[in-house]
């Protein structure tokens, strides 16, 4: 009995630093990489480094949460001060860009997204295990605290929870929900 109380003591615990944990807990990192862009333009770790947090969204035209979830990313997308970005990435887009294209733009998702890349982004995206996965990521390129798995039912409040955290960590003002 005393080894489950310990037990259950030790995973509480690791449970919990796991949420105060800062920049660096998990994930990877942003800070060397090329993609190619739904609009076929580029983005690279400079575009990471242009803004305090940005918000990394993976999705696939084949996930029905990440489709429910595409009118909340796009409202919180335009809701963010200029000094955060939420950005997605369509693990499948690059097969399927018409299909990509038409999700968006049922959803009004006029931010960036990335299609494919060089090796380094080809590892983040192979780093994900389920979609929608949401990460967040500093201004250096590395994702902070555990990804967001899974539709949330307030996606703005999740989010901006975690963008604080960055941002915190990182001598920043936070941001209002």
């Amino acid at each position: 009995m005393k080894r489950k109380k310990w037990a259950a003591l030790l995973v509480c615990a690791a449970l919990s630093l796991s949420l105060l944990a800062g920049c660096g807990s998990s994930g990877g990192e942003f800070s060397s990489f090329s993609a190619k862009t739904l609009d076929g333009g580029s983005f690279t770790q400079k575009d990471i480094q242009a803004k305090d947090v940005t918000v990394v969204n993976f999705w696939g035209t084949f996930c029905g949460p990440c489709i429910a979830e595409m009118p909340d990313l796009t409202a919180y997308s335009e809701s963010l001060p200029d000094n955060v970005q939420l950005i997605t990435i369509c693990l499948d887009g690059a097969n399927n860009v018409e299909l990509a294209k038409a999700i968006l733009d049922q959803a009004g998702y006029q931010g960036v997204t990335l299609l494919s890349g060089d090796q380094s982004f080809a590892n983040l995206c192979f780093a994900v295990q389920s979609v929608p996965t949401t990460m967040f990521v500093d201004s250096k390129g590395v994702v902070c605290g555990d990804p967001i798995i899974g539709r949330q039912k307030d996606l703005a409040g999740a989010f901006t929870e975690r963008v604080n955290q960055v941002l915190k960590a990182g001598g920043k003002p936070e941001i209002a929900p």
